[in-house]
């Protein structure tokens, strides 16, 4: 079972001075059995408005799928919205709400 915890990173080190810092937290994964799965890929669109990615690594359950845009022009503006549409264990079928031309990158997790 994967567990959860807060640290401070301002704790870890010795310093004394006049005013105390503020904390800076931050949340550590342990991942107890090694169940986690995390891969990273991007879909290239040319023109469409629906792609399909493949995932490299088989899951037992469906994943969480995390998507962003990035413009292959020179204007760096997609100006489009982008929506998972279906999600399997074996793939994700990506959707826009208009055809451009560029990348949409995918972070795919499970635990």
């Amino acid at each position: 079972m994967a567990t959860y915890r807060i640290k401070d990173l301002n704790r870890y080190r010795k310093a004394y001075p006049y005013i105390r810092a503020m904390p800076r937290y931050v949340y550590e994964y342990d991942n107890i059995q090694g169940d986690a799965q995390v891969e990273a890929g991007k879909v290239t669109f040319t023109d469409a408005d629906s792609g399909i990615y493949t995932f490299t690594s088989t899951y037992s359950a469906i994943p969480s799928v995390v998507i962003s845009t990035v413009d292959s022009t020179s204007s760096n503006d997609t100006n489009v919205s982008i929506t998972v549409t279906s999600i399997s264990t074996v793939s994700a079928t990506i959707t826009a709400s208009a055809p451009f031309t560029g990348e949409v990158h995918i972070h795919v997790a499970a635990v």
